[in-house]
């Protein structure tokens, strides 16, 4: 039998992980966060479909958004070093941008990426069932106009895949990558938040 290599090539990773004490965590973002739709009920309009989006976090030293970063940081340099491969200098790398989502029933995100930012991320706070999965979708923009027909689904021939959220999960993916998310159709909230990473360019 005659040997076969298959190249996979430029693959567009989402790197999952779970937060050990996320329930901790959770309740003090929850808290943190309806105390954000009090102040600001309109908050601001992005992706969001009639879900609510709040303004930027102001990050303060020990607050709920501080203290979420000072656990989510690890990750995000495993991502940059271990997944990417690319050069890490701390103090050139940062979230520049960090919000919440707050989807109540009957409310989802159309379809977006982030642009002006390496890394972006998605972190759920309350997930109850049916609340909406995130959809991503294959940045190849020729597979969508020319594509044959599929018979057998396969991750070579693939357009889109799907993540159910999951409290406590941290999804962290090239900021290129566009991505959706479900309609809620539980009577519970689904609550998340999602931020970019910035990469400064290293001085000569």
């Amino acid at each position: 039998m005659e040997e076969k290599i298959i190249h996979k090539l430029f693959p567009s990773p989402v790197f999952q992980f779970k937060l050990k004490n996320y329930k901790d965590l959770n309740e003090k973002l929850s808290k943190y966060i309806y105390n954000l739709k009090n102040e600001d009920n309109e908050g601001i309009k992005k992706s969001n479909v009639n879900g609510w989006h709040s303004k930027n976090f102001k990050v303060e030293k020990d607050n709920a958004p501080y203290n979420f970063i000072k656990n989510i940081h690890g990750h995000v340099k495993e991502v940059i070093v271990d997944g990417f491969g690319w050069k890490y200098i701390p103090e050139r790398v940062g979230i520049s941008e960090i919000w919440a989502i707050i989807n109540t029933k009957g409310t989802f995100n159309k379809s977006h990426n982030h642009p002006g930012s390496y890394l972006s991320a998605a972190y759920y706070v309350k997930a109850p069932s049916e609340c909406g999965n995130i959809h991503f979708y294959d940045p190849n923009e020729i597979k969508k106009f020319n594509s044959p027909a599929i018979e057998n689904l396969t991750e070579l021939s693939t357009s889109g895949f799907s993540i159910k959220p999951e409290e406590g999960n941290l999804l962290i993916f090239p900021s290129y990558l566009y991505h959706d998310v479900g309609e809620n159709i539980s009577d519970l909230d689904r609550i998340v938040i999602s931020f970019n990473v910035s990469i400064l360019p290293t001085k000569k």
